[in-house]
């Protein structure tokens, strides 16, 4: 049985851009923003489960061995509402109720090609080396 939608779900959301694999995300692009707007690195296992939860909203679409993470329309739909004339730490306050109101999330399998993660951090603390 799933929980409620947590402060992570919301941080990794608010995390991806794109509209689809051709202009989404990388991982690395992923950890460095969500580095950027909450001060904190993000962990594995929050994004491993915000990712499921996310991707069974219909809020984002995801290929983890391309290395690609978008929005989908639902979920540019939900973060252009919510995010509306919100600057960048907008999100804390407004991304975690709006998820809440979908309902419950729902849990699943997923999982990144071993090391993924482990890579995008390194490249992370590479580029704050710079």
């Amino acid at each position: 049985m799933a929980g409620d939608w947590t402060t992570s779900d919301a941080w990794v959301f608010a995390s991806i851009e794109g509209t689809g694999p051709e202009d989404a995300y990388s991982l690395t692009q992923i950890v460095v923003k969500a580095e950027g707007i909450n001060h904190s690195l993000l962990r594995e296992d929050e994004f491993n489960r915000a990712i499921a939860r996310l991707v069974s909203a219909g809020l984002v679409g995801a290929d983890p061995h391309g290395d690609r993470y978008w929005h989908t329309e639902a979920g540019r739909a939900l973060y252009r509402r919510r995010m509306r004339r919100r600057g960048l730490f907008g999100w804390m306050d407004t991304l975690p109720p709006a998820l809440r109101r979908l309902g419950a999330p729902q849990d699943g399998p997923w999982s990144l090609p071993p090391g993924a993660f482990e890579d995008a951090v390194e490249q992370l603390r590479q580029k704050a080396a710079e």
